[in-house]
């Protein structure tokens, strides 16, 4: 299983935008092979960041993630409304509750999205 954790800060008065955006791809990502959590949140003591929690099944269904379409609406609209350091981190998750989730775990490179967006 992977999951992925992302924030990024948005200009104050694009945050209703770029919410919306975020929370259409959300909803396009659910409905994908793999998909098993795609969760948006604001950042409660910075309105203004954005941060995502994603879980996929496994890194192939992650990887067709990348390549959907509402992914690149997403970052085609998103890089204009961001105001400072995107951050990502990704983890390859073997075990849950002491039961393995996956029979091999591999290493993951980084992935850039964008100019300004890479995810870890």
């Amino acid at each position: 299983m992977i999951i992925v954790k992302g924030a990024f800060p948005v200009k104050s008065d694009q945050q209703p935008q770029a919410l919306e955006l975020v929370q259409d791809l959300a909803k396009a990502s659910r409905k994908e092979p793999g998909c098993l959590a795609y969760e948006v949140y604001l950042q409660a003591d910075e309105p203004r960041v954005i941060m995502v929690l994603q879980q996929w099944s496994s890194l192939d269904a992650l990887e067709v993630h990348f390549g959907s379409e509402h992914v690149d609406t997403f970052l085609d609209a998103i890089p204009d409304m961001i105001d400072g350091e995107v951050t990502s981190a990704h983890f390859d998750v073997t075990g849950v509750d002491g039961e393995p989730v996956m029979e091999d775990a591999q290493e993951i490179a980084p992935v850039v999205l964008a100019d300004n967006i890479t995810l870890h």
